[in-house]
């Protein structure tokens, strides 16, 4: 019986034995990975992972590049990998979240201001949901992003009229502020890193980022998923004893601050205009 006992465990602690393989999975999506140009590889999240794999020398490591909806698909589909980009939220049936990995600088809309001036409010900022009312106006996101549950209402609703636009294939984030600056498009909810980064890469532009009077001036928390199954556990568990040190990593802090540079959030003349 002792024997037979053996030879049932044998199987599983092998298994247990074995290497974690932390399947990475990437999009083009700069700031938050750049995979081209003079700032390939130095995007939010590509320095994340790269202080993880310098971190985790434990843990065998592979990065994959795809889409944001394949990445979104194959998680549903319970197959192994991790998101290092997502807000952090309560775990689901799809992700299982890290511990918090950043903080990103609020949610804002960017825009034209000749657009968007005539709808700042006393405080300097402007309502997602006025302009979700204003029927003329069109405002345009990457596929597949998602928002914090305060402004993800607003998305939703403006979504199902003709004044959206999903925009899909490589380097979204910036052909929507592409289409912005030449007027196809009015406005987009973003981060104020992108602005950063669009105007780095493409040369100073004239659009704005402003506060939304619905989240302020309200700092996003930012987390690794991981697909929400046993692998996944273990993979945020491995994730989990890490972080510590790779959030005290003199080059990751140094990567996050640059990441944070402020963008101003409205023009000095538009402050006074709002103020009279």
């Amino acid at each position: 019986m002792f024997a037979l006992l053996c030879l049932t465990l044998m199987p599983l602690s092998a298994a247990e034995e074995q290497p974690l393989l932390m399947t990475w999975a990437i999009n083009d999506a700069p700031p938050f990975h750049v995979v081209d140009g003079e700032y390939k590889n130095s995007g939010i999240c590509d320095v994340l992972i790269d202080t993880l794999k310098d971190t985790m020398t434990q843990t065998s490591h592979e990065t994959i590049l795809m889409p944001q909806n394949r990445i979104q698909m194959l998680s549903q589909q319970k197959q192994n990998l991790c998101f290092p980009c997502l807000i952090k939220r309560e775990d689901s049936d799809v992700w299982v979240y890290s511990d918090e990995t950043v903080i990103h600088a609020p949610l804002g809309i960017i825009g034209r201001p000749e657009v968007l001036d005539p709808f700042l409010n006393q405080d300097g900022r402007v309502s997602l949901e006025e302009l979700v009312n204003s029927a003329p106006l069109r405002m345009g996101k990457p596929l597949a992003r998602r928002y914090p549950d305060v402004l993800q209402p607003f998305v939703d609703k403006v979504s199902q009229t003709s004044h959206f636009a999903q925009v899909t294939g490589q380097n979204a984030t910036v052909r929507v502020l592409e289409q912005i600056d030449m007027g196809r498009l009015d406005y987009t909810l973003e981060y104020p890193s992108i602005l950063q980064y669009y105007n780095m890469t493409q040369g100073a532009s004239t659009l704005v980022y402003y506060q939304t009077a619905e989240w302020s001036n309200t700092g996003v928390a930012g987390a690794i998923g991981c697909t929400s199954n046993a692998w996944g556990l273990r993979a945020v568990e491995r994730i989990n004893q890490a972080l510590p040190k790779v959030l005290s990593n003199p080059i990751y802090k140094k990567q996050q601050t640059f990441w944070r540079a402020r963008v101003p959030e409205i023009r000095g003349d538009a402050l006074e205009q709002a103020a009279n």
